[in-house]
């Protein structure tokens, strides 16, 4: 890790607004600490926790859309798939590997109107 990676991600985070309320204080000083001091990690102890710190981040990061995408749109498309694969379409196997189709899924979750709170 570098000191212009950490900068990046650093940065990021205060754009997206994640910065404050997904890291506590310790955390947010050993990154801003580390991106000032050091110009390549090298240390395997302050790595380790860099990488936990970059986890958590990258988690708040992540859109709704691609949090919907890796749960239920890979779920939808697996139930899909099996069922039309039992009704004899051999070449919907692959539907459930296939990330578009998965991302088409969660979309329509995402903007699926809600009506009377279902």
């Amino acid at each position: 890790m570098t000191r212009s990676f950490l900068l990046r991600v650093r940065g990021r985070a205060f754009r997206r607004g994640v910065w404050y309320s997904s890291l506590d204080g310790l955390e947010r000083g050993i990154l801003s600490l580390a991106a000032r001091v050091v110009d390549r990690v090298e240390s395997a102890v302050l790595g380790v926790e860099l990488v936990k710190i970059l986890a958590k981040l990258r988690d708040a990061l992540e859109s709704e859309v691609v949090k919907l995408t890796r749960g239920y749109g890979l779920e939808r498309a697996r139930k899909l798939s099996c069922h039309a694969v039992d009704w004899g379409n051999l070449e919907a196997s692959h539907w459930a590997s296939d990330h578009g189709f998965c991302r088409y899924l969660a979309v329509l979750e995402y903007y699926r109107p809600s009506v009377f709170g279902f």
